[in-house]
C-alpha cells in the first residue's frame, strides 16, 4: 500500500473512531489558534417573542463578596413592567432589544467542552448573566450568557458543560443595571404642543406664551428682558418637554430628603389638547385674525394687528415638575406632579429647568459667540480619539460600547 493510501486509510479510521465529529479552528484574542471539537449541537427551543410574558435576569455580583442583582420583568396587557426588586414601568426599548436577541438565537458551534474553560469564557455560575424566559407558567429556556468572543457570544445551558457559540452580540442586551430596565421618561410631550411655560427658581420667575404665529413672547405683565430671544425659550422647552432621568432615587429617599419641601425650581407647562385638530383650529383662527388686520387701514389697522398678536385660546392641560436637592453634587432629584416616583437628572438639565434672565437673551451684536452655535455635547459623549475615528485604530466598536453610545446620544438629544 502506498504511503498516500495509508494516510487516507488512517484519516478514515480516525473519523470513524471519533464518531464522525468534525473540527473547527477557533482563534482567540491573544492566543494561538487551537482546535476545538464541534460535537452534536443541542437544539434550542423556538422562541415566539409575542408569547413571552416574563424575563428574569440575574447579573453576577460586581465584586467578590457582593450580591447578585435579579430583575424580574412581566408583560401586563401590552405593556412591560419591572415587578422586582421594585414596581415600575419598564423601558420599552430595553425590553424590545432583549426580546429581539432571544428571537434570533442561533448556535454556530461549540466553543469549549471542558468545564475548566467556563470561568475564562464567563459562563460559570459565578460570572454568567442568567436569563430565564417564560411564557405563562412555562419556562421556555434558561441561558447562561457569557463573554463576547470573535463575533460570537459564549453561552451555556444549565447542567451542560458545553460552551455554545451564539451568533452575534447578545450579552449587552441583558447586562443592564436595574435603572436601565426602568422607564426613564419624566416628561414625554411634543414640544410644538406646549403653548405656555413658567419657570420659578431662585434665579427668577419667567413666563412665556406663544403668539398667533407660534413664536414665543413674554407673558403679559412680565418685566421686559433685554435682547429677548424667542428661540432661547424654544430651546429650553424642547429639552424639558422630553425630560429623561439618568437614575432613580434609592428606595429609602423620601420626598423631604430629596428636597421637595423647599424645591429649588418648578417648571409649569401648558400643553395644547387635541393634537393636530386643535393645531388646525388654532391656525384657522390665526389666519382669520391676520386677514382682519390686513383689511384694516391706518392707525385703526395697526391697533387691530396689535390686538391679533396673542395666540387664540385653546383647551390645555397643565404639567408641572419640581427640582429638588442635589445628589452627590452634580445630579438633582426631580418629580412630576401626580407621580410618586423620584427621578434623578443631570445638573445640565436641572440648570436648564432653573434659568436666569440671561438664558433668554440673544448675544449683543458683534459680541464673541453672537452667532448661533451648535449646543455643546454633555461630558462623556466625545466619539473621536486619536485619528478622529469612532472605533479608534481598529475601526470596529464592540456592540456593548455602541449600545452605550446610542443610549447617551438619546439622552443628549433630550437635553438639547
Amino acid at each position: 500500500m502506498s504511503s498516500q493510501s495509508k494516510l487516507v486509510a488512517a484519516l478514515v479510521a480516525f473519523f470513524v473512531l471519533a464518531g464522525g465529529a468534525t473540527y473547527v479552528i477557533v482563534k482567540r484574542s491573544g492566543e494561538e489558534e487551537t482546535q476545538v471539537a464541534e460535537q452534536d449541537l443541542p437544539t434550542l427551543p423556538e422562541i415566539d417573542r409575542e408569547a413571552i410574558t416574563t424575563l428574569v435576569i440575574t447579573r453576577p455580583a460586581p465584586e467578590e463578596g457582593g450580591a447578585a442583582e435579579t430583575v424580574r420583568l412581566e408583560k401586563r396587557g401590552e405593556t412591560w413592567h419591572v415587578v422586582a426588586p421594585v414596581e415600575a414601568l419598564a423601558d420599552s426599548n430595553a425590553v424590545d432589544t432583549a426580546l429581539s436577541r432571544l428571537d434570533e438565537l442561533e448556535i454556530t458551534g461549540i466553543a469549549a467542552t471542558n468545564p475548566d474553560n467556563h470561568e475564562r469564557l464567563e459562563v460559570s455560575d459565578a460570572k454568567a448573566i442568567r436569563v430565564e424566559v417564560m411564557a405563562g407558567d412555562e419556562t421556555v429556556i434558561t441561558l447562561l450568557v457569557g463573554a463576547y468572543r470573535g463575533r460570537s457570544t459564549m453561552a451555556r445551558l444549565p447542567d451542560d458543560d458545553r460552551v455554545l457559540a451564539l451568533k452575534g452580540s447578545i450579552k449587552f442586551a441583558f447586562n443592564k443595571a436595574l435603572k436601565d430596565w426602568r422607564d426613564k421618561r419624566i416628561l414625554d410631550e411634543a414640544a410644538e404642543e406646549v403653548v405656555a411655560v413658567r419657570f420659578e427658581s431662585t434665579n427668577g420667575t419667567f413666563s412665556f406664551a406663544r403668539d398667533a404665529a407660534g413664536a414665543w413672547v413674554q407673558a403679559e405683565g412680565e418685566a421686559p428682558i433685554e435682547r429677548f430671544g424667542s428661540t432661547k425659550v424654544q430651546s429650553l422647552v424642547s429639552s424639558l418637554a422630553n425630560m429623561r432621568a439618568v437614575d432613580f432615587a434609592a428606595a429609602d429617599v423620601t420626598a423631604s430628603a430629596a428636597g421637595f419641601d423647599a424645591a429649588t425650581g418648578t417648571v409649569t407647562l401648558q400643553i395644547r389638547e387635541g393634537g393636530d385638530e386643535a393645531a388646525s383650529a388654532e391656525a384657522a383662527e390665526a389666519a382669520e385674525a391676520a386677514e382682519a388686520a390686513e383689511a384694516a387701514e391706518g392707525a385703526e389697522g395697526a391697533e387691530a394687528a396689535e390686538g391679533a398678536a396673542p395666540a387664540p385660546s385653546v383647551p390645555t392641560r397643565t404639567v408641572r415638575v419640581q427640582i429638588g436637592a442635589s445628589r452627590e453634587g452634580n445630579e438633582f432629584y426631580v418629580r412630576r406632579e401626580g407621580d410618586a416616583t423620584i427621578y434623578v437628572i443631570s445638573q445640565y438639565l436641572a440648570d436648564r429647568a432653573r434659568p436666569a434672565a440671561s438664558a433668554f437673551q440673544d448675544a449683543e451684536p458683534g459680541a464673541e459667540g453672537a452667532s448661533e452655535m451648535a449646543p455643546e455635547m454633555p461630558p462623556g459623549l466625545g466619539l473621536g480619539g486619536p485619528g478622529g475615528g469612532l472605533g479608534g485604530p481598529g475601526g470596529e466598536l464592540p456592540p456593548e460600547l455602541m449600545e452605550q453610545i446610542q443610549r447617551q446620544l438619546q439622552q443628549a438629544a433630550s437635553m438639547m
